[in-house]
């Protein structure tokens, strides 16, 4: 993986419950304005974040609107140069794949377009996915759509939820995120400005112990001493919680400020598969100079990884 440690994120967004921009959606958050709602089941209330600004009867429609919310600018900021470019495509699960191809094949955007690619993939194994497909192409654009507050019964049901009775539990939410990923040669050669760069990626497939994030942060600060500032879509689950706990006590000196963490899921709740790119693109609008930080992101499929950016400023 040592190859692609020098590629760029060259522009992100987000579409979430709090807003439809990543300036918007943090800002909001960051005011508290009534951030989150009560879902009531069985005489139990359960905090969730509801995405109020786009009407939708059904989840199909509602992820077309949230991936246009994102696909848009992400396109009209791109250099003319790197038009047309790939799209890798994450969407909920419950969805056709050929469906969402479709539309997009037959739609305004797919002349900005050179190939479609829906993948099987969601969280982390999506976001490895992302970070291995610049072999070929000269830029990628890399876009995750999820809404976890569609599964919000069977959530319930599984206790995952957070809640007054059950503290150790997410807050379902739903949105989008997207990111371009791209080269060095091509920053160099178009005289344009990334946002960050890529400096190191872990991935650990197997955190069923609660145990990936100290496997993570050990592998990493054989390259790295200090992994600076820290970003991540943790949740309040127990497992989660648990793991980053295990991985500030295994190297300590490594995370300074260990317990400043950014948590994206405070700000606008967890956008399942669409959260690490959501990371990506906060830690991209926040941090304010060139130190590095770390992104620790989580999901529900007992996978961990940990990405090393350098922020370009």
């Amino acid at each position: 993986m040592n190859q692609r440690y020098g590629q760029f994120v060259l522009d992100s967004e987000i579409a979430t419950s709090t807003g439809m921009n990543v300036e918007l959606a943090i800002a909001v958050a960051k005011a508290d304005i009534d951030r989150f709602s009560t879902y009531e089941n069985d005489g139990d209330k359960y905090t969730i974040a509801e995405l109020d600004y786009i009407k939708a009867d059904d989840l199909f429609e509602k992820t077309k609107q949230l991936l246009i919310e994102v696909l848009v600018p992400v396109l009209e900021r791109l250099h003319i140069s790197l038009k047309p470019l790939p799209l890798l495509l994450s969407i909920p699960a419950s969805l056709s794949r050929h469906d969402i191809r479709d539309w997009l094949s037959e739609s305004e955007y797919s002349a900005y377009l050179s190939n479609i690619t829906i993948s099987k993939h969601q969280g982390n194994l999506f976001m490895a996915e992302c970070l291995q497909s610049l072999d070929e192409p000269d830029a990628v654009l890399c876009i995750a759509v999820d809404s976890p507050l569609s599964e919000i019964e069977i959530l319930i049901e599984n206790r995952q939820v957070m809640s007054a009775k059950n503290p150790w539990g997410m807050i379902p939410s739903e949105g989008a995120a997207g990111m371009v990923l791209t080269k060095r040669n091509v920053i160099d050669t178009l005289k344009i400005a990334p946002q960050s760069q890529l400096m190191y990626m872990g991935f650990d497939k197997a955190s069923e112990d609660r145990r990936g994030c100290s496997r993570l942060i050990r592998q990493a600060c054989k390259s790295h001493s200090n992994l600076g500032v820290v970003y991540s879509d943790m949740t309040n689950q127990r497992a989660h919680v648990e793991d980053y706990g295990f991985a500030i006590g295994a190297r300590s000196e490594a995370l300074p400020n260990a317990q400043e963490i950014n948590l994206t899921n405070e700000y606008w709740g967890t956008l399942g598969g669409a959260s690490g790119i959501a990371t990506i693109a906060s830690m991209n609008y926040l941090h304010d100079n060139e130190t590095l930080a770390s992104l620790f992101l989580f999901d529900q499929f007992n996978t961990r990884s940990l990405l090393i950016f350098k922020p370009i400023k």
